[in-house]
């Protein structure tokens, strides 16, 4: 009887575990709006606005991404706005991260890829991209690690 209790006291354990980390339906949303606000200025080179969505230690990305902008961005973004849509939210669960990191799937429509080395910029159809939100003072804030980069395996 003794072991049959030990189960019990140990999948009761597990169970409160599992269900003290389960997302709430308000945190997810605000992790998705903070996303798709972040996402809506990034992807149209509005830096200044994107900024106030991501973590201070993200912010060197943002200013290397403002350097890197070119005028032939400026012109694709102005003919055609991207379309940013967030599809869902991936919790990361962990002893210390179960309610304080998460990662936003983004769709991106017309988007314009900055240019490579001896090219002009391009205006891709679509991408995905995985977003990682951290919670900073009851507020989700994107953490740049890089820059976003499509997961789409095609070449658009």
């Amino acid at each position: 009887m003794k072991i049959k209790i030990q189960h019990l006291l140990c999948l009761i354990a597990l169970a409160g575990t599992l269900f003290a980390c389960q997302p709430s339906s308000d945190s997810d949303k605000a992790a998705m709006m903070a996303a798709q606000r972040w996402s809506e200025a990034y992807f149209c080179y509005d830096f200044h606005e994107a900024e106030k969505y991501v973590t201070p230690e993200s912010r060197k990305w943002l200013q290397f991404a403002a350097t890197n902008a070119t005028q032939d961005d400026i012109n694709l973004i102005n003919e055609k706005r991207p379309q940013v849509e967030a599809e869902n939210v991936t919790r990361l669960y962990g002893e210390e991260t179960c309610d304080t990191l998460c990662i936003v799937k983004l769709r991106v429509k017309d988007y314009v890829k900055p240019a490579l080395l001896g090219h002009s910029s391009t205006r891709a159809d679509e991408g995905i991209f995985s977003i990682t939100l951290v919670l900073v003072q009851d507020q989700w804030m994107v953490r740049m690690e890089g820059l976003p980069r499509n997961e789409r395996q095609s070449h658009d």
